[in-house]
């Protein structure tokens, strides 16, 4: 996979990422207050977030699937998944950073913009919401680890692909000219038949 379709891949999975960060984050503390914790602070807008996120998901997931049946076709070609485990890591790190700076600067808007909302460093940190540190680093785990598995996917496929022989070609049937039979014809049928005399002669003879 070409390293801007990968990233784009991944931006398109960070706004699901970052809203269960939130919300994971918000149950562990309150538990079963949590929606009423959410409501109080003002979160009403995180429904129409959801739609955006599932949205945003499924064409991640529909571009997944194209460049999957590409690779199986022959028609694309990905990069070899780095086996490194230093590479694995600068990822996870990362979406981690990511993650934990969409949080932060999630709850510092809401600390000014929403009535109700702790502002400043306690509406980020506080009430439980140092918890957001550790779900960052979970969750920017799991995206790494999905982001090398769909890379791993798509070369295992097109490795399989390229190691099946290619189908023959059907070639058209060859036409055979049908043997031409001219009939022979009795030459006594034809002009080349000799004349009788004529009767004339017959009778003088």
């Amino acid at each position: 996979m070409p390293g801007s379709l990968h990233r784009y891949r991944g931006m398109a999975l960070l706004p699901l990422a970052a809203l269960a960060v939130h919300q994971l984050r918000y149950m562990l503390a309150f538990g079963a207050q949590a929606p009423e914790r959410l409501s109080e602070q003002g979160h009403a807008y995180l429904g129409s977030v959801e739609a955006i996120a599932v949205m945003l998901c499924a064409v991640a997931l529909g571009s997944f699937l194209t460049r999957l049946a590409g690779a199986w076709c022959g028609g694309a070609t990905t990069s070899a998944p780095s086996s490194s485990r230093h590479g694995l890591l600068k990822l996870w790190a990362a979406g981690a950073l990511v993650l934990a700076g969409i949080y932060s600067g999630q709850e510092l808007l809401e600390g000014i913009l929403a009535a109700g909302h702790p502002p400043g460093v306690e509406g980020v940190l506080g009430s439980g919401g140092w918890l957001m540190l550790p779900l960052s680093v979970a969750i920017g785990g799991l995206l790494a680890l999905l982001l090398r598995g769909a890379r791993a996917v798509l070369e295992l496929v097109r490795r399989v692909r390229a190691a099946r022989p290619a189908a023959p070609v059907a070639q058209p049937p060859r036409l055979r000219p049908l043997p031409v039979v001219v009939p022979r014809r009795n030459a006594l049928a034809g002009s080349a038949a000799g004349r009788a005399p004529p009767l004339r002669a017959l009778q003088t003879a």
